[in-house]
């Protein structure tokens, strides 16, 4: 063998041992020694994490009712590729949880590792497929979302999807805060494709977490919600709505519209009745925008309660333009400022509107919170209509005075109108239960925006609405109780047909008592269909939740009301049916503040035996609310009447 042969065959040699030496240290690199990136890559490729249905801490009104809680459900899953036949599994899924084979056999697709096959099952059914032994069908226990009180405060609460995420209300602006455990299951994939289970996590908030406590008050709540269906019919009006606040601190005791919906189903409705009017939608406020000119002027020491205005005898030409009162009743020569908001003149409005001027007007609906949002914990909130003073013309300013051309949501309007009954200050609208704010019942929490002077001077006036004879507000009167607020109305305006002769809205915002006003109140009615001046829709409506809220809070009716022991009254609204749980149990409803009757209706289709002792309405009830109840439960109600 030559020598070159020789060298060519060393290096043929030592090539193939460098390349095999690499190989096996590569080996030994990928086999034995640790790598944190090809970890990941695997666990990428081989495992995958599938979500279920959170649990989701309740949410609670002011006084630990329960709104909103989530119960366990069964759901039923499939590995396709593990089934030893799709065709059969799909002929007894049809069977038991019926629909076609052939929508089971899409559901089954080999190409899946998994799939959910129906959620939320009930337990009778779940035990069915249990039964069968399935391979490659499991059952997996996860949470259902339920509003024991059905649609009670659905435009405050809002709703989840089938997953347990919030969609809207306080569902949606509290989500994260809601979702107290995330569980979620690894699975493992071979190299073929299949599944299984390989771990659990569990992912838990704060273990103090014990639910959200909201602002409202059920009692009220209820009431105003019954109140709102009763006016909607009576009325024929296309929405009503209404909004119960704090005065001192902004806490809303009550949020309510009708048409609503039940959160339970709320595919069932339309997602016009699902918006939240009072947060979202704008509307012209009509006459009780004059309130809000008058202390803009008296605040810039324009004018006085006792300024004399030129009425025109019910007319007064604003350029080409001739504006006239809306009723010849209002029609005078000369009035008061004060006397401009009694009798809501048009006319006089206009003029306290002029002595502001453009850029006052805007200024003044900066300040009391018309063109910005109030704030609230709810998503989709709207913001008012904000104007730059320069496109103010004469004609928008004298009508601005009296609410036209100007809008703004109810919320916005009643939240307005709280520097009026605390001394000045603009409050923030809430709905979460701040137990600092709520123990300090003296202190009101706010930015100042008019003066201790002026809000007292406006509140004389509003007190005079009411209680003159010829005020608008007069029919709101509640004897023993001064009552102050403002009526409104005004035309609906269409972008492209202008403002519409027959159709309006009709609103009264006030609050009570005056010397210690406990209770904000603003209602309001879209287009009713029989009268529509504010004094005749709104007020009566107003008069009803005001006197309503004080029987509910003990101010009444035996010592704000009237002497008369009150008989039962249906303030609240009963819940038509009970939630079912997968158990084949029931979810006891909340019942305080029902009649026997409405009470005993209900119970009668679910248990057989009602212990009842006293008279008038639930106080209180065994079981308690959320626990399971069957026909055989023993139930204990406890009434009292409201002079109890």
């Amino acid at each position: 063998m030559s020598q070159w042969l020789k060298v060519r065959l060393g290096l043929i040699y030592l090539s193939f041992f460098a390349f095999f030496s690499l190989v096996a240290f590569r080996l030994v690199q990928l086999q034995v020694l640790p790598n944190e990136d090809l970890s990941e890559l695997s666990k990428r490729q081989f495992t995958r994490t599938d979500k279920k249905a959170p649990y989701r801490l309740p949410i609670y009104d002011r006084n630990r009712e329960e709104l909103a809680m989530s119960v366990p459900v069964t759901s039923i899953y499939a590995h396709p590729k593990k089934l030893a036949s799709r065709k059969r599994t799909a002929l007894l899924l049809s069977r038991h949880l019926g629909g076609s084979t052939s929508k089971w056999l899409q559901k089954l697709d080999p190409k899946k590792s998994f799939v959910w096959l129906q959620r939320q099952l009930s337990e009778e059914k779940a035990n069915e497929i249990k039964k069968l032994k399935i391979p490659g069908l499991g059952i997996e226990s996860e949470n259902k979302r339920v509003y024991p009180n059905g649609s009670l405060a659905s435009h405050i609460l809002g709703f989840t999807d089938i997953d347990g995420n919030g969609l809207s209300g306080i569902e949606l602006s509290l989500n994260q805060l809601l979702l107290q455990e995330k569980e979620r299951r690894k699975l493992a994939k071979d190299g073929r494709g299949n599944t299984s289970y390989i771990d659990k996590t569990h992912t838990k908030a704060n273990e103090q977490d014990s639910g959200v406590d909201l602002t409202i008050d059920r009692r009220i709540q209820s009431m105003v919600e019954q109140e709102l269906d009763k006016a909607k019919t009576e009325i024929k009006a296309q929405a009503v709505m209404a909004v119960v606040m704090n005065p001192a601190n902004g806490e809303i005791l009550a949020l309510a519209q009708r048409p609503t919906f039940d959160p339970n189903t709320p595919n069932q409705s339309s997602s016009d009745n699902q918006q939240n009017k009072i947060t979202q939608a704008l509307y012209e406020p009509g006459s009780t925008l004059k309130v809000l000119f008058a202390a803009e002027a008296l605040e810039r020491n324009l004018l006085k309660p006792e300024s004399v205005l030129d009425c025109g005898n019910g007319k007064v030409r604003v350029g080409n333009t001739l504006i006239s009162e809306s009723d010849k009743k209002h029609a005078h020569k000369s009035l008061s400022l004060d006397k401009v908001i009694t009798y809501s003149s048009n006319v006089g409005a206009v003029r306290v509107a002029q002595k502001i001027g453009s850029q006052g007007a805007q200024d003044l609906l900066d300040r009391f919170g018309l063109t910005q949002k109030t704030g609230i914990e709810l998503s989709g909130e709207t913001s008012g209509q904000k104007k730059n003073p320069d496109s103010i013309t004469p004609l928008l300013l004298a009508t601005m005075g009296f609410g036209q051309g100007i809008s703004a949501t109810p919320l916005q309007l009643v939240t307005a109108f709280s520097p009026f009954a605390n001394g000045g200050v603009l409050v923030s609208p809430t709905l979460l239960l701040d137990s600092d704010r709520t123990n300090q019942p003296g202190q009101v929490s706010g930015e100042r925006i008019i003066s201790e002077e002026t809000a007292e001077q406006v509140k004389k006036m509003l007190l005079s609405v009411t209680e003159d004879e010829k005020g608008t507000g007069y029919l709101a009167k509640i004897p023993g109780v001064r009552v102050a607020g403002k009526t409104g109305t005004a035309q609906k305006y269409d972008p492209e047909t202008g403002y519409k002769s027959k159709k309006y809205y009709s609103s009264f915002v006030g609050f009570l008592p005056a010397d210690n006003p406990q209770f904000l109140i603003g209602v309001m009615v879209d287009e009713p269909k029989s009268e529509y001046y504010a004094s005749l829709v709104a007020t009566p409506l107003f008069k009803k939740i005001a006197e309503h809220s004080l029987q509910i809070l003990n101010r009444g009716p035996s010592q704000v009301v009237s002497q008369t022991k009150a008989k039962p009254r249906k303030d609240i609204s009963a819940p038509k049916e009970l939630v079912k749980t997968t158990n084949g149990k029931w979810i006891m409803p909340d019942l305080k503040g029902l009649t026997l009757n409405e009470a005993m209706t209900l119970l009668n289709q679910y248990v057989e035996k009602v212990q009842v002792s006293g008279n008038g309405y639930v106080v209180s009830q065994n079981p308690e609310t959320g626990a399971s109840l069957d026909e055989n439960s023993p139930v204990t109600l406890k009434l009292k009447g409201f002079s109890d």
